[in-house]
């Protein structure tokens, strides 16, 4: 029973270590927020009118945001995913949005477009529900 458990956590290893070595490959060229230019450049013009600045974390983390700006876009690549983490303060009072989306090591402009627009819209809903539940509290 023992190597039975222990098997599968040795192949579980293997499995992800090699994705995180796909990872290291897909961005041995290319910085994250390039490999993701049409999501990062449609989020940017919604979110801070095309102002916003790319602040690198590390190779397979950055964020998305301006000086000044109530907002925050946390991009995380990581096995092959892709993370999104969406930062909302409204009168000191911040709302949280993340959306995983896998398998995005090869996306089309098309595909990035969609993330985008979808993104958009999930933050607008979350954002009208966080605005009328801290207009409600005050």
């Amino acid at each position: 029973m023992i190597w039975i458990i222990l098997g599968v956590v040795v192949i579980s290893l293997i499995l992800f270590t090699g994705k995180f070595n796909k990872d290291s490959n897909d961005l041995e060229h290319k910085k994250l927020h390039e490999k993701f230019e049409y999501i990062v450049t449609n989020l940017n013009q919604y979110a801070f009118n095309g102002e916003g600045e790319v602040y690198e974390i590390n190779m397979r983390t950055f964020n998305l945001g301006a000086t000044g700006s109530n907002q925050m876009i946390t991009f995380e690549y990581g096995g092959g995913g892709l993370t999104i983490i969406w930062k909302y303060k409204y009168y000191q009072k911040e709302v949280v949005d993340k959306k995983y989306f896998p398998n995005v090591r090869n996306l089309s402009v098309f595909e990035q477009e969609k993330i985008s627009q979808l993104m958009i819209m999930r933050m607008e809903k979350v954002i009208a529900q966080h605005k009328d539940d801290v207009m409600e509290v005050s």
